[in-house]
């Protein structure tokens, strides 16, 4: 009987599904016990007993540098070279078996055991004669090996070597073949004739199961799957190496092309289209430092070559890089989208195992596509294309740089070159480096130029993060200038003076103040999302805001930025004491725009956001009343920002299409010489989605009614408030996920509500309510909170909440505050409400405790009456999906 009967239930299992391809690769060599589980064992051989009554195979480790494949190793090869290695083994042994047969009489009785029963006739015993049964005498002297006659049995390695499917495959030829595996009674060693006797039923299951197993893997077998598994070891491995040559990923070759100055293409074939569940993985980063913007779904990409610093023509020569092609299952899908471990432990080794084609009906297969672009061929007629680089800045840090030509079917009435847009990121996010990114697309189709980096301690630029620190990130900045000046295809308004302009929100926009003080080759900035000072945007009034700060920090640590110690050391001791120490605060005094606003005299758009509950409206106020005087300036405000959009707040899409168009159009106007498109000078939406125009800012003398046309509210019930964290407090915000939530404000249970009076007509209140405080109390709080809550849709106006300082000392005190700007026009049918509490997750603080006794409140609300109103900001046919909000 054939060795498949004495692989154990799991074990021909395993190999069969393709477990046991550590045979054919060389990572271990698998057997099992033969043991009859059918009989009682003694302890003597339990070992043996127990493995196979469970099924188990061992794997053992093969002797070093024996069959072991390689990558570059087919597996016929590589079963081909087991094959030769066994029949040099079995050439070695017959040699010496005609040694000794030449001094012995032909028919000798076996003397081993005293039995006249040739060895290799005894039933059961597994000592089968591996080169001499059946066979006749030797030749008597002979002292080379001579050929095996037909009556010697081959090794089943070369026999099945020998097979014309293996052959084919081998030799890359066609041929006819009917059926994989070669039936038992050709070319194989016939036992003699035993006793039947019923096969354990274990035993019956596994051939059957093979037996399935084959027909399924070869339906186009002429026994039509009947024929059993071949009888041998060599057939069971012949068995997983054919469910990995059929599990084997093949894949069309890839695409590389060029498309308006950006090289990109498809991973497989040339349409990016692939099987459903199929995923793109980046596992060989281009070779020179290239940077790949790829498609996990559909195996697009776009690619930036990597370009040596000093040359001005950008990139050139080859540059490779390699991703995993991956066909997964759902099996694949559930275990690498668990929590946490899905995608940091479980997917890399399904990876791995994939590459191999291990388990691939289980977990799917994949394989490794190498791609090269060529740059020198696809930049035809010295056309140019995106790349990146690295440049040196001041101190020696090198900036991670990313350069897009403008599109060139905008001609730029005849210049030598395009104007450059500078796009700086947000913080913990990485410099753009597809063409796709909003700002690089809509720039780029205006014909400019776009400049994208990693600021200083993030990504792939060195350094330490300082926060937009003039003399580190602002210097830096200065030096990208310099380098673009020496680029080909870069409009210069002077020798080193690009005519350039900068746009980017947040940490983007905090930069973009920071260079133009210090670099009056800046021609225009718009900042969006900026802010004035960090104390004053996250330490207010000295309360610190927690929930934001955080994730911020969160944001840095899990980007790996290395960031100032200071900043940690800061934001730790706020979060958990809600107070900064003066070192700190001078640290955040010093990174960002502050006092050097001043020296601006570059055209600046500011764009502030009515729900940014991280820098809010005021951070523009406070920018834009330090500009000199000369500086031509213009602020809109819109519903975005740091936070969120809410039905009843606005139409944050609209305003997000609508603010795009009103920076291109400052670019056009101040960096391309362009006419201006509108001449306002303060735009804001409010929470219908209307858009109102003036031409005074809010800093500005007579932008405000000298009487608010809203009445003044007076409230003097008195209410007594505890103060204990979290509880009956503002936050989280509805509507919203964790942990951004935290950063909202909602509806406070435990505090002072107060209804707000509406006006006779509709009145636009654009500014800081502003409130007066009688109270008294005890505690170690140092602030209570205050919001402006529109009961008709359940929010909090902007989402935002006002820290109030106190003295809880037991006597009465006032306390006199402006709350954060609100953009909201009042109807005589309004529901306004003032609230005061005293926690809020916002500035959550755990050291605060006590009570405090709420006696009197007096609310005003600013307006004016300067605006026009020009109706809802319009979303334009087919750009409400491919805009996203600036």
């Amino acid at each position: 009987m054939g060795a498949a009967r004495y692989v154990g239930r799991v074990g021909g299992l395993a190999i069969a599904l393709g477990v046991g391809t550590a045979i054919l690769t060389g990572q271990g060599v698998a057997h099992a016990d033969d043991t009859d589980t059918s009989k009682p064992t003694s302890a003597g051989n339990s070992t043996a007993a127990t493995s196979a009554a469970g099924g188990a195979v061992t794997v053992g480790k093969p002797a070093a540098g024996k069959h072991r494949s390689t990558g570059g190793t087919s597996l016929a090869d590589t079963v081909k070279g087991i094959a030769d290695r066994v029949s040099a083994e079995h050439d070695k042994r017959l040699a010496k078996a005609e040694q000794a047969a030449a001094d012995k009489v032909s028919g000798q009785t076996d003397e081993q055991t005293g039995s006249d029963t040739p060895a290799a006739s005894r039933p059961g015993d597994r000592r089968t004669h591996r080169h001499d049964a059946g066979s006749g005498t030797p030749s008597q002297g002979a002292t080379t090996p001579a050929a095996p006659d037909a009556g010697i049995q081959e090794p089943p390695g070369v026999t099945w070597s020998k097979n014309p499917r293996v052959v084919a495959a081998r030799d890359g030829g066609a041929g006819t073949v009917t059926s994989l595996w070669t039936p038992s009674t050709v070319g194989t060693h016939v036992q003699a004739a035993a006793t039947p006797t019923a096969a354990p039923p274990a035993r019956v299951t596994v051939s059957t199961l093979l037996t399935s197993l084959r027909h399924a893997s070869d339906p186009l077998s002429s026994t039509g799957g009947t024929t059993p598994v071949g009888g041998s070891v060599a057939d069971l491995v012949l068995l997983a190496g054919m469910r990995r040559e059929q599990q084997a990923l093949v894949l069309p070759g890839p695409t590389v092309t060029v498309s308006e100055g950006v090289i990109g293409g498809c991973v497989v074939g040339a349409t990016c289209t692939t099987a459903n569940g199929s995923t793109y993985t980046l596992i060989s980063a281009p070779n020179k430092g290239g940077k790949l913007a790829l498609d996990a779904t559909t195996g697009a990409f776009t690619f930036l070559p990597f370009a040596p610093e000093t040359s001005a023509n950008g990139p050139s020569g080859q540059e490779s890089f390699s991703v995993l092609v991956a066909q997964n299952t759902k099996f694949t899908t559930l275990v690498t989208g668990l929590p946490i471990v899905g995608s940091t432990l479980i997917a890399p080794v399904i990876m791995t195992l994939q590459q191999h084609n291990i388990l691939a009906p289980l977990i799917g297969t994949a394989a490794r596509q190498d791609i090269t672009a060529n740059i020198d061929d696809l930049r035809t007629a010295g056309m140019p294309v995106a790349f990146t680089t690295m440049v040196t800045s001041w101190d020696g840090v090198q900036i991670s740089t990313n350069f897009f030509p403008a599109i060139t079917n905008n001609p730029d009435l005849g210049a030598p070159g395009y104007e450059t847009i500078f796009n700086g990121p947000g913080l913990a996010q990485a410099g753009a480096t597809s063409p796709n990114d909003p700002f690089v697309s809509t720039f780029r189709t205006a014909g400019y130029n776009v400049v994208t980096w990693d600021p200083r301690g993030e990504f792939d630029s060195g350094g330490v993060l300082q926060l937009d620190s003039p003399q580190y990130e602002g210097q830096d900045v200065t030096q990208l200038i310099s380098w673009v000046a020496g680029l080909n295809g870069v409009q210069l308004d002077n020798p080193n003076d690009p005519t350039m302009g900068m746009v980017g929100v947040s940490y983007g926009g905090g930069i973009q103040l920071v260079t133009a003080n210090s670099d009056d080759r800046v021609d225009a900035i718009a900042p969006g999302w900026a802010w004035n000072t960090l104390p004053g945007s996250l330490y207010p009034d000295q309360a610190f805001k927690t929930a934001y700060s955080s994730l911020l920090l969160l944001g840095l640590v899990t980007t790996g930025a290395r960031i100032n110690p200071q900043i940690y050391g800061g934001i730790l001791t706020g979060a958990t004491l809600g107070i900064l120490t003066p070192r700190q605060i001078q640290l955040l005094q010093t990174s960002g725009p502050g006092q050097t606003v001043r020296g601006i005299t570059a055209p600046t758009l500011f764009i502030q956001g009515t729900v940014d509950v991280l820098f809010p409206l005021e951070q523009a106020l406070l920018n834009a009343s330090l500009l000199p005087t000369a500086t031509p300036v213009k602020m809109l405000w819109f519903c975005g920002g740091h936070g969120s959009c809410l039905p009843g707040q606005g139409n944050g899409v609209a305003d997000s299409i609508w603010v795009m168009g009103e920076t291109v159009g400052w670019m056009n106007e101040w960096v391309k010489g362009e006419p201006p498109a509108d001449p306002s000078t303060f735009e804001w939406t409010d929470q219908t989605g209307d858009r109102w125009t003036s031409n005074l800012l809010p800093t500005q003398a007579g932008f405000y009614d000298s009487t608010s046309s809203v009445p003044p509210t007076a409230w003097n019930t008195g209410k007594v408030l505890p103060i204990i964290p979290i509880v009956g407090g503002s936050g989280p915000g509805p509507y919203v996920p964790l942990p951004y939530s935290l950063g909202d404000g909602s509806v406070a249970s435990n505090a002072v509500t107060i209804a707000l009076n509406n006006p006779s007509t509709d009145a636009n209140v654009v500014g800081a309510p502003h409130v007066v405080i009688n109270y008294s109390g005890l505690g170690t709080s140092r602030h209570i909170y205050a919001q402006i809550v529109d009961k008709s849709t359940g929010l909090v106006v902007g989402n935002i909440v006002t820290p109030v300082p106190v003295t809880l000392n037991g006597r009465d005190q006032t306390a006199t505050i402006d709350l954060n700007d609100i953009a909201y026009t009042v109807s005589p049918d309004s529901q306004l409400e003032l609230q005061i509490f005293t926690t809020a997750t916002s500035y959550l603080n755990l050291t605060q405790y006590g009570f405090v006794n709420i006696k009197s409140v007096q609310v005003t609300l600013p307006t004016t009456t300067q605006g026009t109103n020009v109706g809802p900001n319009v979303v334009p046919a087919g750009l409400a999906d491919s805009l996203v909000a600036v």
